[in-house]
Protein backbone atom coordinates (compact mmCIF):
# COMPACT_ATOMS: atom_id res chain seq x y z
CA UNK A 1 0.00 0.00 0.00
CA UNK A 2 1.35 3.08 -1.31
CA UNK A 3 0.12 6.13 1.86
CA UNK A 4 -0.04 9.25 -0.59
CA UNK A 5 0.25 13.01 0.95
CA UNK A 6 -3.33 14.68 0.94
CA UNK A 7 -2.58 18.28 -0.66
CA UNK A 8 -4.97 19.88 2.08
CA UNK A 9 -4.03 18.29 4.88
CA UNK A 10 -1.98 20.05 7.21
CA UNK A 11 1.99 17.84 7.00
CA UNK A 12 2.35 15.01 9.97
CA UNK A 13 5.76 17.24 10.86
CA UNK A 14 3.93 20.58 11.34
CA UNK A 15 0.82 19.19 13.31
CA UNK A 16 2.10 20.55 16.90
CA UNK A 17 -1.15 20.21 19.32
CA UNK A 18 -3.01 17.34 19.20
CA UNK A 19 -6.30 17.83 20.99
CA UNK A 20 -8.35 14.97 22.67
CA UNK A 21 -11.99 15.83 23.28
CA UNK A 22 -15.21 14.01 23.61
CA UNK A 23 -16.98 11.90 21.05
CA UNK A 24 -20.06 12.79 22.52
CA UNK A 25 -20.27 16.08 24.66
CA UNK A 26 -21.09 18.68 21.88
CA UNK A 27 -20.07 21.70 23.71
CA UNK A 28 -16.71 19.74 24.67
CA UNK A 29 -16.19 19.34 21.06
CA UNK A 30 -17.12 22.88 19.78
CA UNK A 31 -14.63 24.37 22.65
CA UNK A 32 -11.89 21.66 20.84
CA UNK A 33 -13.04 22.87 17.62
CA UNK A 34 -12.27 27.17 18.61
CA UNK A 35 -9.15 25.82 20.00
CA UNK A 36 -7.32 26.42 17.12
CA UNK A 37 -5.59 22.86 17.98
CA UNK A 38 -4.12 21.32 14.38
CA UNK A 39 -5.41 17.89 14.98
CA UNK A 40 -8.32 17.04 16.67
CA UNK A 41 -9.07 13.62 18.38
CA UNK A 42 -12.84 12.92 19.48
CA UNK A 43 -11.86 9.75 22.26
CA UNK A 44 -14.13 6.73 22.21
CA UNK A 45 -12.43 5.22 24.54
CA UNK A 46 -11.39 7.33 27.84
CA UNK A 47 -13.43 10.69 27.25
CA UNK A 48 -16.50 8.58 26.37
CA UNK A 49 -18.71 6.34 28.36
CA UNK A 50 -19.63 3.02 27.02
CA UNK A 51 -23.13 3.81 27.50
CA UNK A 52 -23.13 6.32 24.82
CA UNK A 53 -20.66 4.99 22.27
CA UNK A 54 -23.81 3.86 19.87
CA UNK A 55 -25.10 7.34 19.62
CA UNK A 56 -21.42 9.16 19.58
CA UNK A 57 -19.64 7.42 16.70
CA UNK A 58 -22.26 9.23 14.06
CA UNK A 59 -21.20 12.96 15.45
CA UNK A 60 -17.89 12.13 15.90
CA UNK A 61 -18.17 11.29 11.79
CA UNK A 62 -19.98 14.37 11.47
CA UNK A 63 -17.12 16.26 13.40
CA UNK A 64 -15.13 14.80 10.22
CA UNK A 65 -16.08 17.70 7.81
CA UNK A 66 -16.44 20.47 10.59
CA UNK A 67 -12.82 20.11 11.20
CA UNK A 68 -11.48 19.86 7.61
CA UNK A 69 -13.69 23.38 7.23
CA UNK A 70 -11.11 24.79 9.70
CA UNK A 71 -8.00 23.29 8.53
CA UNK A 72 -8.03 20.84 11.15
CA UNK A 73 -6.93 17.72 11.00
CA UNK A 74 -9.81 14.91 11.83
CA UNK A 75 -8.80 11.97 13.79
CA UNK A 76 -10.19 10.22 15.94
CA UNK A 77 -9.94 7.66 19.37
CA UNK A 78 -11.11 3.90 18.80
CA UNK A 79 -10.88 1.59 21.34
CA UNK A 80 -8.87 -1.84 21.17
CA UNK A 81 -10.14 -4.39 18.65
CA UNK A 82 -11.01 -6.72 21.57
CA UNK A 83 -13.25 -4.56 22.66
CA UNK A 84 -15.71 -1.77 21.00
CA UNK A 85 -12.71 -1.42 18.36
CA UNK A 86 -14.21 -2.42 15.26
CA UNK A 87 -18.19 -1.03 16.15
CA UNK A 88 -15.95 1.99 16.56
CA UNK A 89 -14.17 1.99 13.31
CA UNK A 90 -17.21 0.84 11.02
CA UNK A 91 -18.74 3.50 12.97
CA UNK A 92 -16.52 6.61 12.17
CA UNK A 93 -15.14 5.63 8.30
CA UNK A 94 -18.21 7.06 6.86
CA UNK A 95 -16.83 10.24 7.93
CA UNK A 96 -13.22 9.60 6.62
CA UNK A 97 -10.74 10.44 9.23
CA UNK A 98 -7.46 11.35 8.80
CA UNK A 99 -6.41 9.53 11.10
CA UNK A 100 -7.51 6.58 13.30
CA UNK A 101 -5.59 5.80 17.05
CA UNK A 102 -5.52 2.64 18.67
CA UNK A 103 -5.07 2.52 22.66
CA UNK A 104 -2.80 0.13 24.18
CA UNK A 105 -0.75 -1.04 21.46
CA UNK A 106 1.60 -3.90 22.44
CA UNK A 107 2.32 -5.31 18.95
CA UNK A 108 2.75 -5.28 15.98
CA UNK A 109 0.07 -7.45 14.65
CA UNK A 110 -2.71 -5.38 16.28
CA UNK A 111 -1.69 -2.46 13.71
CA UNK A 112 -1.54 -4.77 10.57
CA UNK A 113 -5.14 -6.23 11.39
CA UNK A 114 -6.35 -2.36 11.94
CA UNK A 115 -4.28 -2.02 8.69
CA UNK A 116 -6.23 -4.28 6.90
CA UNK A 117 -9.76 -3.49 8.34
CA UNK A 118 -9.32 0.30 7.44
CA UNK A 119 -8.19 -0.83 3.97
CA UNK A 120 -11.88 -2.68 3.63
CA UNK A 121 -13.62 0.01 4.94
CA UNK A 122 -11.82 2.21 2.65
CA UNK A 123 -12.88 0.01 -0.64
CA UNK A 124 -16.48 -0.48 0.72
CA UNK A 125 -17.07 3.20 1.32
CA UNK A 126 -15.26 4.66 -1.58
CA UNK A 127 -12.78 6.08 0.24
CA UNK A 128 -8.96 7.36 -1.36
CA UNK A 129 -6.68 4.38 -0.93
CA UNK A 130 -4.23 4.36 1.93
CA UNK A 131 -4.95 7.77 2.80
CA UNK A 132 -5.95 6.62 6.33
CA UNK A 133 -3.22 7.21 9.00
CA UNK A 134 -2.53 4.99 12.01
CA UNK A 135 -1.69 6.64 14.87
CA UNK A 136 -0.65 4.00 17.72
CA UNK A 137 -0.75 4.70 21.10
CA UNK A 138 2.08 3.25 23.63
CA UNK A 139 0.65 2.60 27.08
CA UNK A 140 2.57 0.00 28.58
CA UNK A 141 6.05 -1.74 29.23
CA UNK A 142 5.43 -4.18 26.64
CA UNK A 143 4.24 -1.91 23.97
CA UNK A 144 7.28 0.36 24.77
CA UNK A 145 9.80 -2.55 24.36
CA UNK A 146 7.81 -3.83 21.12
CA UNK A 147 8.00 -0.24 19.27
CA UNK A 148 10.36 -0.27 16.51
CA UNK A 149 8.05 -3.33 15.35
CA UNK A 150 4.36 -1.51 16.38
CA UNK A 151 6.18 1.65 13.93
CA UNK A 152 7.21 -0.37 10.92
CA UNK A 153 3.95 -2.31 11.05
CA UNK A 154 2.01 -0.34 8.68
CA UNK A 155 2.81 2.40 6.13
CA UNK A 156 -0.25 4.19 7.70
CA UNK A 157 1.94 4.44 10.26
CA UNK A 158 2.75 8.34 10.18
CA UNK A 159 2.96 9.25 14.11
CA UNK A 160 2.82 7.72 17.74
CA UNK A 161 1.57 8.72 21.23
CA UNK A 162 3.05 7.93 24.38
CA UNK A 163 0.60 7.71 27.27
CA UNK A 164 1.29 9.32 30.29
CA UNK A 165 -1.02 8.13 33.04
CA UNK A 166 -1.80 4.35 32.21
CA UNK A 167 1.59 3.92 31.39
CA UNK A 168 2.89 5.39 35.03
CA UNK A 169 0.52 3.12 36.61
CA UNK A 170 1.91 -0.23 34.62
CA UNK A 171 5.49 0.96 35.75
CA UNK A 172 4.25 1.16 39.36
CA UNK A 173 5.71 4.97 38.92
CA UNK A 174 4.48 8.02 40.89
CA UNK A 175 2.79 10.67 38.68
CA UNK A 176 4.06 14.22 39.60
CA UNK A 177 3.63 17.41 37.54
CA UNK A 178 7.71 18.13 36.81
CA UNK A 179 6.93 14.13 34.95
CA UNK A 180 10.43 13.57 36.36
CA UNK A 181 8.79 9.41 36.11
CA UNK A 182 8.77 9.53 32.65
CA UNK A 183 10.76 11.93 31.38
CA UNK A 184 13.38 8.66 30.40
CA UNK A 185 10.84 7.40 28.77
CA UNK A 186 9.96 10.69 26.77
CA UNK A 187 13.59 11.01 25.68
CA UNK A 188 13.81 7.31 24.49
CA UNK A 189 10.30 7.63 22.52
CA UNK A 190 11.25 10.69 20.70
CA UNK A 191 14.60 8.21 19.85
CA UNK A 192 12.64 5.19 18.69
CA UNK A 193 10.31 7.50 16.71
CA UNK A 194 13.21 9.33 14.85
CA UNK A 195 15.03 6.11 14.19
CA UNK A 196 11.40 5.09 12.62
CA UNK A 197 10.74 7.94 10.75
CA UNK A 198 7.54 8.61 12.42
CA UNK A 199 6.59 11.57 14.59
CA UNK A 200 7.05 11.40 18.04
CA UNK A 201 3.59 12.73 19.70
CA UNK A 202 4.53 13.48 23.42
CA UNK A 203 2.16 12.72 26.22
CA UNK A 204 -0.37 14.74 27.49
CA UNK A 205 0.32 17.28 30.23
CA UNK A 206 -2.93 16.03 32.58
CA UNK A 207 -1.97 18.68 35.55
CA UNK A 208 -3.78 22.49 35.20
CA UNK A 209 -1.07 23.94 36.05
CA UNK A 210 0.14 26.64 33.15
CA UNK A 211 3.49 27.42 34.85
CA UNK A 212 4.05 23.81 35.17
CA UNK A 213 3.16 22.75 31.50
CA UNK A 214 5.36 26.10 30.25
CA UNK A 215 8.50 24.26 31.87
CA UNK A 216 7.18 20.88 30.88
CA UNK A 217 7.08 21.98 26.62
CA UNK A 218 10.32 23.62 27.64
CA UNK A 219 12.02 20.21 28.39
CA UNK A 220 10.52 18.79 25.56
CA UNK A 221 11.48 21.44 23.00
CA UNK A 222 14.74 21.07 24.81
CA UNK A 223 15.11 17.51 23.55
CA UNK A 224 13.90 17.76 20.03
CA UNK A 225 10.12 16.81 20.58
CA UNK A 226 7.94 18.94 18.35
CA UNK A 227 4.28 17.55 18.93
CA UNK A 228 2.52 17.13 22.29
CA UNK A 229 -1.43 15.85 23.05
CA UNK A 230 -3.40 17.84 25.01
CA UNK A 231 -6.34 17.32 27.04
CA UNK A 232 -7.47 20.73 27.95
CA UNK A 233 -8.50 23.30 24.54
CA UNK A 234 -6.71 25.93 26.85
CA UNK A 235 -3.29 23.77 26.82
CA UNK A 236 -3.25 24.64 22.78
CA UNK A 237 -2.29 28.02 22.31
CA UNK A 238 0.74 27.17 24.98
CA UNK A 239 1.98 24.27 23.09
CA UNK A 240 1.96 25.89 19.61
CA UNK A 241 4.09 28.58 21.42
CA UNK A 242 6.23 26.09 22.69
CA UNK A 243 6.82 24.44 19.17
CA UNK A 244 6.30 27.23 16.61
CA UNK A 245 9.54 30.12 16.22
CA UNK A 246 8.69 33.48 17.46
CA UNK A 247 9.68 36.15 15.31
CA UNK A 248 12.22 37.07 17.48
CA UNK A 249 13.70 33.99 17.94
CA UNK A 250 13.72 34.01 14.21
CA UNK A 251 15.28 37.22 14.00
CA UNK A 252 18.27 36.65 17.04
CA UNK A 253 18.80 32.79 14.66
CA UNK A 254 19.18 35.28 11.22
CA UNK A 255 21.81 37.34 13.32
CA UNK A 256 23.65 34.17 15.12
CA UNK A 257 24.15 32.84 11.95
CA UNK A 258 25.08 35.88 9.97
CA UNK A 259 27.86 36.42 12.75
CA UNK A 260 29.14 32.46 12.52
CA UNK A 261 29.09 32.72 9.12
CA UNK A 262 31.03 36.23 9.01
CA UNK A 263 33.83 34.83 11.30
CA UNK A 264 34.45 31.88 9.00
CA UNK A 265 35.04 33.99 6.52
CA UNK A 266 37.18 36.01 8.55
CA UNK A 267 35.14 38.92 8.74
CA UNK A 268 35.70 41.02 11.88
CA UNK A 269 32.47 40.49 13.91
CA UNK A 270 34.04 42.48 17.07
CA UNK A 271 33.75 40.46 20.69
CA UNK A 272 30.90 38.40 20.22
CA UNK A 273 31.49 34.92 19.40
CA UNK A 274 29.11 32.97 18.03
CA UNK A 275 29.82 29.19 19.15
CA UNK A 276 29.01 26.59 16.92
CA UNK A 277 26.26 24.59 18.91
CA UNK A 278 24.40 27.95 19.08
CA UNK A 279 25.01 28.21 15.22
CA UNK A 280 23.56 24.87 13.82
CA UNK A 281 20.65 25.25 16.39
CA UNK A 282 20.02 28.19 15.23
CA UNK A 283 19.97 26.88 11.23
CA UNK A 284 17.46 24.60 12.45
CA UNK A 285 15.35 26.82 13.89
CA UNK A 286 15.49 28.55 10.68
CA UNK A 287 14.70 25.75 8.87
CA UNK A 288 11.74 25.16 10.85
CA UNK A 289 10.72 28.13 10.32
CA UNK A 290 10.42 27.78 6.56
CA UNK A 291 8.37 24.69 6.85
CA UNK A 292 5.37 27.01 8.50
CA UNK A 293 5.75 29.72 6.36
CA UNK A 294 5.76 27.20 3.13
CA UNK A 295 2.81 25.15 3.97
CA UNK A 296 1.23 28.67 4.79
CA UNK A 297 1.75 29.79 1.73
Amino acid sequence: MIMRPTPSRRPVTLRRSWLFTSGMDERAQAAALASGADVLVPDLEEFTAPADRLVARPRVAALMSRCRALGIVAAVRINRLTGDGWDDLRGVMPGSPDAVFLPYVESADEIATLDRAISALEAELGLPKGTTEIVPTIESALGFIHIQHILAASERVRACLLAAEDLTADLGAERGPDSLELNHLRSRFHVECRAAGRVAIDCPYNYRDMQAQAEDLAWARRIGLKAKCAVYPEQVAQIHAAFTPSIAQVELAKELVARFEAARRGEPIGDALVESPDYHTARRLLTRDAEFKTWTA
